[in-house]
């Protein structure tokens, strides 16, 4: 019904485009965005130029829900975003707080780079109203934070003051989104923590696998220890294991390790189900997952045997500190394969460049524990 619907608004939105105000033009590209379509380029691109001839005339809520529109329809139009975020900067005081969160999400989204009068102008508007922001918005907002690489100490202490005090309120992915923000801007702070955990641990059931993942991740990052809230998470976890995907399974086992947290029905139901998805690991998901199992000792030829197979083929793919830590778990784990070791040593002698003094220290070391010879590669 709601597509039928949009579908006999966009014939008339389209037919009366050049009568559309500001409010008109946002509000139906929000509407469209909003229902997940109808496909309809010619809409849509007749509002992004109908936008240009009016923007003078969008307000704060305009704008926020323009934003917001093309984020979520991924309409490739920056030089468009471009213009709104100048004419947005001389009116960010009057954005309430959610347009606020929501302009930040739609360019964190969008990957829109940032100028600097529009960040600044931001913040100060943001670190004003956050006591005002609701729980989805504190949390939407420091993990744009975190994806535009915005740290700013003001902003930062009062975000942590006002989301101390609404942690009960957040969801259990505001709550995944908010810990994994703090981890990435590399927020680490004791109060916050402590409530978070206490928070987390009566939430955890709700997690997604996705939230789950990140969650730990995060908590390994910034070195919390809780073996309450390990303990709930691992229960948890192991009953939704089958449904996270590889980027999720190869984030926890990581985060397991880096904790040096060894839960054996974890670990059993890992392998299982890590086995059955490993060809559709990305390059770093298979780097971060053999170098998790060697951390933690674990021997599983099957897994072994499975994760050489797919490792060869996108070992040229892999980044330098990919080829450090795989070739270091394999010695570790007393993995011997000849072919594997002929294409790791044919990819790393291209990428030479990219190996930094420390990692090329460790690449030797495991080079000669593993019998790997090559007279030119180890004299460079």
């Amino acid at each position: 019904m709601a597509q039928e619907m949009m579908q006999d608004l966009s014939v008339v939105a389209l037919r009366e485009l050049n009568n559309m105000d500001s409010r008109a033009l946002s509000s139906v590209l929000w509407a469209l965005a909003k229902v997940g379509g109808p496909d309809n380029p010619a809409l849509v691109q007749g509002i992004l130029v109908r936008t240009k001839e009016e923007l003078a005339s969008f307000n704060a809520h305009d704008m926020s829900n323009l934003l917001w529109a093309l984020a979520t329809l991924h309409v490739p139009a920056n030089e468009l975003v471009q213009e709104v975020m100048g004419a947005a900067t001389r009116r960010l005081p009057q954005f309430e707080p959610q347009h606020l969160a929501n302009t930040l999400w739609a360019l964190a989204t969008m990957e829109i780079p940032l100028d600097g009068p529009f960040v600044q102008e931001w913040l100060s508007c943001a670190v004003k109203k956050l006591p005002e922001f609701n729980a989805e918005d504190l949390s939407s907002t420091l993990l744009s934070a975190s994806k535009l690489g915005i740290k700013d100490e003001a902003f930062v202490a009062k975000w942590l003051s006002v989301a101390k005090r609404k942690l009960p309120e957040f969801t259990s992915q505001g709550l995944s989104n908010s810990l994994y923000a703090a981890a990435k801007l590399g927020i680490d702070d004791d109060a916050f923590n402590a409530a978070w955990l206490n928070v987390a641990k009566l939430k955890l059931p709700e997690f997604t696998p996705q939230a789950l993942a990140n969650s730990l991740w995060a908590a390994a990052k910034l070195g919390i220890k809780d073996d309450a809230f390990n303990a709930a998470w691992f229960n948890v976890a192991k009953q939704k294991l089958f449904d996270f995907n590889p980027l999720d399974l190869s984030m926890s086992l990581w985060a397991a390790a880096t904790m040096g947290i060894k839960d054996e029905a974890f670990n059993a139901a890992w392998f299982s189900v890590a086995k059955q998805k490993l060809s559709d690991f990305g390059e770093k998901n298979l780097s971060d997952s053999l170098w998790a199992v060697a951390k933690l000792g674990i021997k599983d030829d099957a897994f072994n045997a499975t994760w050489l197979s797919v490792a060869k083929l996108k070992l040229s793919n892999f980044n330098a500190q990919d080829l450090s830590n795989s070739l270091w778990a394999a010695a570790k784990l007393g993995i011997q394969d000849k072919a594997f070791n002929a294409a790791w040593l044919s990819v790393a002698k291209l990428k030479l460049r990219d190996f930094n003094s420390m990692v090329w220290s460790k690449i030797r070391m495991v080079t000669a524990k593993l019998g790997i010879v090559d007279k030119a590669f180890t004299a460079t």
